[in-house]
């Protein structure tokens, strides 16, 4: 056979390899999307055969396994993901999410203040970095995240809601209550019942 026909074939071969294994990463994530999380997983692993550090496939895999409440092997993917990218946003506030829900506040305030160093115009890392504090008794650090996280976003009444309840406990009940106000402004749940609890 002749060289050029040898070159042709090692240029060919390995467009199609690639391309095969795009096409396992791409149907992965159909898969999730359709909320068939078992072959969404059979696919990230097939694909995690020939790109064992491809990031996204090694996040993904964990949410799937998360939606699926398999929680400790979702675990095990974002340490993975962390392992290899440790600024990464999604697994750090993922990993907060796992030890929050486990009720381990302090772990979840570590992992959700990265997420917020990481990316400091997110609101939602800000104010689930104050839940966390909260939590624990750190009031000072609960009441500066959340004050973080309106300051990114506005409307993020959530964070009025659980500052007031924090300004409350502190003995300032009449800012307390403009927090109140503004959450029930913003259709929060339970505002409205913060407010005739503390604010009449």
């Amino acid at each position: 056979m002749s060289e050029k026909y040898w070159i042709l074939i090692f240029c060919i071969i390995p467009i199609l390899f690639t391309s095969c294994e795009g096409d396992e990463y791409k149907q992965a994530n159909q898969f999730f999307e359709q909320g068939e999380y078992e072959k969404a997983i059979q696919q990230y692993d097939e694909y995690l055969e020939y790109k064992p550090k491809h990031i996204e496939s090694i996040y993904n895999k964990g949410r799937a396994y998360e939606e699926m409440g398999e929680f400790e092997k979702s675990l095990a993917s974002y340490e993975k993901t962390l392992e290899l990218d440790p600024e990464n946003m999604n697994a750090l506030m993922s990993m907060g999410k796992y030890h929050f829900r486990n009720e381990n506040f302090a772990d979840a305030a570590f992992y959700f203040s990265r997420a917020a160093e990481s990316s400091p115009n997110s609101a939602q890392a800000h104010f689930l970095t104050g839940r966390s504090y909260h939590k624990v008794g750190k009031t000072t650090e609960a009441m500066d995240a959340y004050n973080d996280a309106i300051s990114n976003n506005k409307d993020l009444g959530e964070a009025y809601l659980y500052r007031g309840a924090l300004k409350v406990y502190l003995g300032k009940k009449s800012s307390g209550c403009s927090d109140f106000k503004l959450a029930s402004s913003l259709e929060v749940a339970d505002a409205e019942e913060a407010l005739k609890e503390y604010c009449q």
